[in-house]
């Protein structure tokens, strides 16, 4: 005969599919359209997946950054308590907004785990969508062996008869596949859109750890500015020092060279004075100058005369 016929079907039980048989040509192009569009479905589900390591080594670069800035906070910080006792207060608060920074990033750090989590579930379902094509693979093969097995039929009327039946079960199986269509175009729209919010949870986390590494940098440089203010204190006060201890001896050489001549104009053993008390020197000193002031006054009016 000219024409080639089917005279028993494959079976295969797949979520409630019943056994169906369809012509060679619409099951492998059916086969083949899905096959393209599941590589479709791989070919973005890779691209999501490489993006996603590419903002996770991101990640973790700005998290190395962010430790290493917290180390050297921490460093100062202890340098700075040698100097300055009195802004205990304002160390305690930054240590304990370091401390909150610290704990909001490890929260996020969390989330980032979560969200790792929830990238290695969809590419489980992934992995099913790609088992479930694997499974309606088997009808292709199944309609290749049909074909070899074609010249059982020998009636005309068993070709009409399976004619007709096709033509039924085609309807049928047409329903059910666009049916599958439809359920696999909602999954594929709610893999997309989940990834899409994940994505977009990476990116706000992503921002607050680099918000967290901006107000590390604004505490170092408070510290540093209180550093600096204290080198200029302890330098104010060492000059003033300096000034006073120059002040204190030339206080005592006038003093000394006073008591010097006082001496010399008295007899007997000289007596010995305390010069560590400036008040006295300086009242001694005083006297001395009006003293003097009164010996010149008294001879210029002798002079005078």
């Amino acid at each position: 005969m000219g024409s080639t016929f089917l005279t028993q079907f494959g079976v295969e039980h797949y979520d409630g599919l019943e056994k169906y048989t369809v012509s060679g040509t619409s099951q492998s192009t059916l086969l083949l359209q899905k096959k393209k569009k599941m590589q479709e479905v791989q070919q973005e589900l890779d691209r999501k997946k490489l993006e996603y390591e590419q903002r996770m080594k991101k990640c973790k670069s700005k998290e190395s950054e962010l430790a290493e800035k917290q180390e050297k906070i921490r460093e100062s910080v202890v340098k700075f308590e040698k100097f300055v006792k009195e802004n205990d207060a304002k160390r305690a608060r930054a240590m304990k907004k370091e401390k909150d920074e610290i704990n909001s990033r490890k929260q996020k750090e969390q989330e980032i785990i979560s969200l790792k989590q929830q990238l290695e579930e969809q590419t489980k379902f992934k992995d099913r969508l790609v088992r479930m094509l694997e499974k309606l693979s088997v009808y292709e093969a199944y309609l290749d062996s049909v074909l070899e097995q074609s010249d059982e039929f020998q009636e005309v009327n068993d070709v009409l008869m399976r004619h007709a039946t096709l033509t039924a079960t085609n309807q049928d199986l047409r329903e059910v596949v666009e049916h599958g269509n439809q359920q696999i175009e909602v999954l594929r729209a709610s893999v997309t859109h989940y990834n899409k919010e994940k994505e977009d949870e990476i990116l706000v986390a992503t921002s607050d750890i680099a918000g967290h590494q901006k107000r590390s940098e604004l505490l170092k440089n408070d510290n540093s500015k209180v550093e600096q203010q204290l080198i200029y204190r302890d330098s104010v006060y060492n000059e003033k020092k300096r000034k006073l201890g120059e002040a204190k001896m030339a206080i005592a050489n006038i003093y000394q060279r006073i008591e010097s001549v006082r001496r010399l104009k008295k007899a007997g053993q000289p007596q010995q004075e305390d010069i560590t008390d400036l008040n006295k020197l300086l009242d001694d000193i005083l006297q001395r100058m009006l003293d003097y002031q009164d010996i010149t006054r008294m001879a210029s009016e002798k002079n005078r005369k």
